[in-house]
């Protein structure tokens, strides 16, 4: 009987190190560090590191729910690790566990979904991964505290929690020196004719040229009578090869 309840406990500790480990290199996704190991290795091994690592998590997780709901030291029910606040045993620690347990479900369950969701929604609910490792670490804390864990059931989640911080202020570090890298005069500024392109490539529009035509105002018509009418008695017919013919001057009335 306790010795089945140190397994579960020591599940739940290799599970919180996994999940620091995962959200460590999803915090380092898209930095030097990243674009130096790609140079190592293909992109898609440290794609797969990450993946296989969040599967095994979820693994030991469940791992450690069966080990606790099947200890008989533990009194607790299938609803009380997944629903908060109905455990009336050491309700704190086991709340805290329901709410990460609960968080962690959202993350499988939306990219098991990933086809069936926006990138907005998706990108959503994955980031709710960085609240539900502090309500783990949280659960731990005060699992050890309540029952007087000895020191690795401390060190673990420290561990756990410098890694994640780590990787945090690193990516941040990361995105400052290539903001730096920019010069001070072309911050904040977009070459017009780059960003028409850039938006006729994401749409897939292309530029319409236009032809404009300038037609020519007509010349107001002589007055009946005046000298310059009887200047203009050629007659144009048409385009400038088109013949012409000259009239003799009418007379003028007195």
């Amino acid at each position: 009987m306790i010795e089945l309840w140190n397994v579960s406990r020591a599940l739940g500790l290799v599970s919180l190190l996994l999940m620091g480990v995962v959200l460590a290199l999803g915090a380092l996704h898209n930095t030097s560090m990243s674009r130096a190991t790609a140079k190592a290795m293909p992109r898609f091994v440290v794609v797969a590191l990450h993946r296989n690592l969040a599967l095994i998590t979820v693994v030991f997780v469940a791992l450690h729910v069966v080990a606790v709901l099947v200890t008989p030291y533990l009194p607790l029910r299938w609803f009380h690790v997944v629903v908060p606040g109905t455990a009336s045993f050491n309700p704190w620690p086991v709340g805290l566990g329901a709410v990460a347990l609960d968080l962690l479900l959202a993350v499988v369950i939306s990219s098991s979904l990933r086809r069936h969701l926006s990138k907005r929604a998706w990108l959503v609910v994955h980031w709710t991964s960085y609240v539900c490792f502090p309500v783990a670490v949280a659960h731990a804390v005060v699992n050890a505290s309540f029952r007087g864990g000895t020191w690795w059931t401390l060190v673990v989640p420290l561990l756990a929690s410098a890694l994640v911080v780590a990787g945090l202020l690193f990516r941040r570090a990361s995105r400052r020196r290539a903001a730096a890298d920019v010069p001070l005069a072309d911050r904040g500024r977009t070459d017009p004719a780059e960003a028409r392109r850039a938006a006729d490539h994401a749409t897939g529009a292309q530029p319409v040229v236009r032809e404009m035509r300038v037609v020519p105002r007509a010349a107001p018509s002589p007055a009946p009578g005046s000298p310059a009418e009887d200047e203009a008695q050629t007659d144009t017919l048409g385009g400038p090869e088109a013949p012409t013919v000259a009239l003799p001057p009418r007379p003028r009335r007195r």
